[in-house]
């Protein structure tokens, strides 16, 4: 019975390959949402439809710390700006313990409690 498996499975290789890379695809993004849903991360996610008021009342507390542009202008102006991104990024690096569990805490991460977000019945 093995061997007439096998040989058909000669004979059909594509669409055995075809068949198996169909079963992993579904398996891999069967898996994927499952951790999705169960890890909580769907209830992180802003991007979701349905979300675009709790988006505008998001708040950036992350003053002089966006990136630096790579492009433009170096004056006097552009190097001051990135000295004060610097300065302010360091700081708030100098006030963290490495060692303490605490800096991975949510407030130190920049995750405010708020109240929950359920998704809008349609």
């Amino acid at each position: 019975m093995f061997s007439r498996f096998k040989k058909w499975t000669v004979e059909h290789q594509w669409s055995v390959f075809i068949i198996l890379a169909l079963v992993i695809a579904t398996a891999s993004t069967g898996v994927s949402l499952w951790l999705y849903r169960a890890s909580g991360t769907a209830r992180l996610d802003l991007s979701r439809p349905g979300y675009e008021k709790v988006r505008e009342e998001v708040q950036d507390d992350n003053d002089n710390t966006k990136p630096f542009p790579p492009t433009g202008p170096l004056d006097d102006a552009t190097i001051e700006d990135f000295r004060l991104r610097y300065k302010t990024v360091s700081e708030r690096l100098d006030q963290m313990n490495n060692y303490d569990n605490a800096v991975m805490s949510d407030e130190n991460l920049g995750f405010a409690d708020s109240p929950a977000v359920t998704e809008p019945i349609e």
